[in-house]
């Protein structure tokens, strides 16, 4: 890629997502965005190609629209998967060599204070509210190149990390990037920390499932994705569910949405209509929607359906999607990098507030480290010890 060849696509890009997105300056001014991308030509001397593409991502990025995004070429992971607790980033799972890290709050990397790293790594992520920053922006850390077209690291080599332990204790470790490929496959085999699941945790490779809580006459229905899997579609699960509440006589219903990112809203829509109509399930007491920071897209519309026409608890954190926002993605890809980019190409409007961020459910419940740390679900916790007392 010569910089004749960047500056060709940033012109392409420049040109393109006006023209093809629903609206791109809803929250942006359109002198703003044409400035920075004149500030980007100007400057592209002084960027290497990886540089240039984030710069790119950044620019995209701050329209503030979660389906509107600039697709990274990333090769090289650090090792380690993150979660954003309520008390800190924490590191939730890595390899053997590196357990020293594990269930530790990140609080430097490279000597640089987490919280600037929070501030400098946001200006990447596509997000319209603080709870899919927290879900989205631990999966943008370990990710070499990105680091690296942000200046947090100055080369491809290893990243110096400092964490704190339960007892305030800080430790700094030398951590080596590998291929993806590597990551994956490696950490798929490390057995670290990745026993004694949670009920939520379980069966996280399926779009749909449930279990029977037969002791408390409940069924827990965790939908992961508004998706038909090739064994059993959405229509014909949710009749296999419906059967089994109906002979088992069930009393209460649990649904999971809090890793559900979204696919087709209209998948759920005819088991919403029985849950509606089920004299037993449709009660207060009787009926809970958890919802969580990765609870976007086509799973807030579904999780709207139940509040306007159930009478379901609503329990978690508070929605990654917004409730009135842009989507149906379509893509583009940028002609000399083959970047691609996402944008939206329709606005879909739900509530009348179109300033409220996110859907926040009656019982705010955020996951902490120790949780974590003692395999507890502390939503499924409030849910299965509710009474009416406590609402």
């Amino acid at each position: 890629m010569t910089k004749d060849k960047w500056i060709e696509d940033i012109e392409e890009l420049a040109l393109e997502l006006p023209k093809r997105h629903k609206n791109l300056f809803f929250y942006k001014k359109e002198e703003e965005f044409y400035e920075e991308i004149e500030g980007l030509k100007n400057n592209i001397d002084n960027h290497d190609s990886y540089e240039i593409a984030v710069n790119l991502g950044k620019i995209v990025a701050s329209f503030r629209d979660a389906h509107t995004s600039l697709s990274l070429p990333v090769r090289l992971l650090y090792p380690m998967e993150l979660y954003w607790f309520k008390d800190g980033i924490y590191v939730t799972h890595t390899l053997e060599e590196y357990k020293e890290m594990l269930n530790c709050r990140i609080t430097r990397i490279n000597n640089i204070e987490i919280e600037e790293i929070i501030n400098i790594l946001s200006e990447i992520v596509s997000y319209e509210n603080q709870w899919l920053l927290k879900s989205q922006l631990p999966k943008f850390l370990p990710a070499v190149e990105i680091l690296y077209g942000l200046e947090i690291i100055d080369d491809f080599g290893s990243l110096e990390l400092t964490c704190e332990d339960k007892n305030g204790i800080e430790k700094t470790l030398e951590i080596s990037p590998l291929s993806i490929k590597e990551v994956r496959e490696k950490l798929k085999l490390s057995s670290i920390d990745k026993i004694n699941l949670t009920l939520c945790e379980k069966s996280s490779d399926k779009y749909y499932w449930f279990e029977y809580l037969e002791n408390l006459k409940t069924v827990y229905f965790k939908y992961n994705a508004c998706r038909n899997m090739d064994e059993i579609n959405v229509y014909d699960f949710c009749d296999k569910l419906i059967k089994f509440i109906e002979e088992k006589n069930v009393e209460k219903l649990i649904i999971d949405f809090r890793n559900n990112f979204g696919g087709d809203s209209r998948l759920l829509d005819p088991f919403i209509e029985y849950v509606k109509s089920s004299k037993t399930i449709n009660n207060k007491g009787n009926l809970f929607v958890i919802v969580g920071r990765e609870t976007f897209s086509s799973a807030l519309l579904n999780v709207f359906s139940l509040k306007e026409n159930t009478k379901a608890i609503f329990v978690g954190e508070g929605s990654g999607g917004k409730p009135n926002c842009y989507g149906e993605v379509e893509r583009f890809s940028l002609k000399n990098s083959g970047l691609t980019v996402c944008y939206s190409t329709k606005y879909y409007k739900i509530i009348e507030d179109d300033d409220l961020p996110s859907f926040i459910p009656e019982i705010m419940v955020e996951l902490e480290i120790k949780n974590y740390i003692e395999k507890r679900d502390p939503c499924l916790e409030r849910i299965l010890a509710w009474n009416s007392c406590k609402i």
